[in-house]
């Protein structure tokens, strides 16, 4: 456990290099126009109240919206990177953060808004506290409940509970809520093992220490591989409930194809972490545990869909899980 420093918050320690700020910050976009003009707005107020020096740096993932069009258009602060094709969130946040200026990183997604003091609170808290590589944020959700953004080390066991649904009928049990910390009330400031990497904010040197994000994982579990990696450098990561950001959840879902395809992106870059962090025979079996979630959720909604038809969709969308899981193998999917 790191020991936090007991000398009071500074109040800013910019440097005197006038090409240096406090902040720079990353969002990818993909097809997120309107969530993306409200997240830029919410930091353009941060920045005319002088919250923190920062610059703002959109990585476009070859969107089809006008997001690119509107950011140039209404943000002309704001740099935007176009990363010619859909890379992933990884590789994204990577181009967005090369050439940096910001004594930090801030990774964020693009599906939030940043609320007064939050930005100064990790700067500040980041400021006293050298030794911390990263922190996140309290992520408040749209009906005002707290997300469960910090999470244990993955396990076999944390995948067993959740595709057996039993993280969910004991959230606030200490073995079924022990991945997601569900166990936890998300008031108070602690140490982690990893943060939701819709939200993270990062020391530079940390950040350049361990080479960014790898860009083996397209989308999901990128987020844990850079806070184990981060850990083992040496950079502990925290949790600061005091700062607040609105998460919105699920901007770029779109219809059920598109939600099957980010659930087996997921299972794929689980199936791909595990066997690469605990070995092939771990691997397989976090392959045959997602298969088995899908089955039970593809025979759930073709029962539901029998006698409610509006529930065909779900039950569509979990028949294509189950197909691509079944064929899913253990590499990293960047490019796909």
């Amino acid at each position: 456990m790191t020991t936090l420093s007991s000398s009071p918050f500074s109040s800013s320690s910019q440097s005197s290099d006038p090409s240096v700020c406090d902040v720079t910050i990353s969002i990818v976009s993909y097809n997120t126009s309107g969530p993306l003009r409200d997240c830029l707005q919410t930091l353009q107020d941060r920045r005319d109240e002088g919250e923190v020096t920062m610059e703002v740096v959109v990585a476009d993932n070859s969107s089809t919206d006008d997001s690119v069009a509107m950011v140039r258009r209404e943000f002309p602060w704001v740099r935007v990177v176009e990363t010619g094709g859909n890379i992933g969130y990884g590789r994204a946040n990577n181009a967005g953060q090369e050439n940096a200026r910001g004594r930090y990183a801030f990774i964020l997604n693009s599906d939030t808004e940043v609320l007064p003091g939050a930005l100064q609170t990790m700067r500040d808290f980041m400021d006293a506290n050298p030794k911390v590589g990263g922190v996140g944020a309290q992520l408040i959700l749209v009906d005002g409940s707290t997300q469960a953004s910090c999470a244990r080390d993955p396990s076999l066991k944390a995948v067993w509970w959740e595709q057996t649904y039993l993280d969910k009928l004991f959230p606030k049990n200490t073995v079924t809520g022990n991945y997601l910390m569900t166990d936890w009330d998300y008031g108070t400031r602690r140490e982690v093992e990893q943060v939701c990497g819709a939200c993270l904010f990062v020391r530079r040197e940390a950040y350049t220490q361990i080479g960014g994000f790898d860009p083996a994982f397209f989308m999901y579990f990128e987020d844990t591989d850079f806070c184990i990696r981060l850990r083992r450098a040496g950079w502990p990561i925290w949790f600061i409930p005091e700062a607040r950001i609105r998460h919105l959840l699920g901007a770029s879902s779109g219809n059920w194809r598109s939600r099957a395809r980010m659930i087996v992106s997921y299972n794929r870059s689980r199936y791909y972490y595990f066997t690469r962090y605990e070995g092939r025979l771990r691997g397989l079996a976090i392959k045959a545990m997602c298969i088995l979630g899908a089955t039970m959720r593809s025979v759930a909604w073709h029962a539901i869909a029998l006698v409610k038809p509006s529930a065909r969709d779900q039950a569509r969308l979990f028949r294509k899980v189950w197909i691509d899981t079944v064929r899913m193998k253990p590499v990293g999917d960047a490019g796909e």
